[in-house]
């Protein structure tokens, strides 16, 4: 059942210039708002952003997880984040392969950036897979 499940997703972000520049702003105080409507949407679990601000390639790793697929899908295309998706390349470079990931992990249990971005790895290597899949190619929670 899904209730033994939730469903983790992770994104990576490559700036357009230093994460800490005038540039992105802008981007840092739409982030705040679309935060704090993700923290009150229907389905939310958990939320871990990671700014990784080097010299030559910043990039950030957003790192969430949900109740289910439909709250996640919801939330993602619905409202001020969709708004927030289609003005993206004014901050953020085109993905350097698949952008984002999903997957499904034991309900209680939190991800960190480096399984997020193991599974970006896996996704990027193999495609999708149960392990590792998208919004267009998804699996469904395992059974036991």
């Amino acid at each position: 059942m899904s209730g033994d499940y939730h469903l983790a997703q992770a994104n990576i972000l490559y700036a357009v210039d230093s994460l800490k520049s005038e540039t992105l702003a802008d981007f840092h105080e739409l982030a705040l708002s679309v935060d704090a409507l993700a923290r009150k949407a229907p389905g939310f679990v958990f939320r871990l952003e990671s700014l990784f601000d080097l010299p030559e390639d910043p990039y950030m790793v957003n790192v969430s997880v949900w109740e289910t697929l439909e709250s996640l899908r919801d939330f993602t295309y619905r409202g001020e984040h969709a708004d927030s998706l289609r003005i993206r390349r004014k901050w953020f470079k085109p993905p350097r392969g698949a952008p984002s990931v999903l997957w499904w992990l034991p309900a209680g249990s939190l991800p960190d950036v480096e399984e997020s971005m193991a599974r970006l790895g896996m996704l990027n290597a193999k495609g999708p897979t149960p392990e590792a899949f998208t919004f267009r190619r998804f699996f469904p929670p395992p059974v036991f």
